[in-house]
């Protein structure tokens, strides 16, 4: 192989330093620019860090409520069985403590709504007594009895056949025996 010339062989040379030098300044203004963008970003950094600790912190709170939420409500369905059932013992005590009312006339699934049919009932009842105590007393004012015995009359025998005005006398004699 030939050499190089000379001239060549100088130009590789401050090729070769030219390049160091240029790599070591690429290097130092990589640090420069690392520097840079970590300063620029710390905030940032320190910000997402702060954020993502309050993220696990509202997650936690999160879940103790969504379970706080779950036994309300399982306590609001338990409650509400018991309304319900409190309701319906509070429905037979009024039928049972008024035998006028019927279990088709109380409804109702709240305690006031219970109330308000038991009022619509009892109006119900009270005018049903008041129309019967009328009719009683229509109808006792139109069979009037006469207090102690009858007068005595005469029994009408006309219309009587000969047979039957015998027996008729037959039995006033045999009553009068007595």
């Amino acid at each position: 192989m030939a050499e190089e010339p000379k001239e060549l062989k100088e130009l590789n040379e401050h090729s070769a330093e030219d390049y160091a030098a240029l790599k070591a300044e690429l290097e130092a203004e990589k640090q420069k620019a690392q520097t840079i963008v970590a300063e620029a970003t710390q905030a940032l950094t320190e910000k997402v860090a702060t954020l993502e600790a309050d993220l696990t912190a509202k997650t936690g709170e999160l879940e103790t409520i969504q379970g706080q939420l779950a036994e309300a409500s399982a306590n609001f369905e338990g409650a509400k069985a018991a309304y319900a059932y409190a309701v319906e013992d509070f429905k037979k005590l009024v039928l049972a403590s008024n035998p006028l009312f019927t279990p088709d006339i109380i409804g109702g699934d709240t305690i006031d709504a219970v109330k308000a049919s038991v009022e619509k009932a009892g109006v119900l009842v009270s005018k049903v007594k008041e129309g019967l105590e009328a009719q009683a007393s229509a109808l006792s004012q139109l069979n009037v009895v006469p207090a102690g015995a009858p007068a005595r009359s005469q029994i009408n025998t006309e219309g009587l056949s000969a047979k039957e005005k015998i027996n008729l006398g037959l039995e006033q004699a045999r009553k009068r025996k007595e």
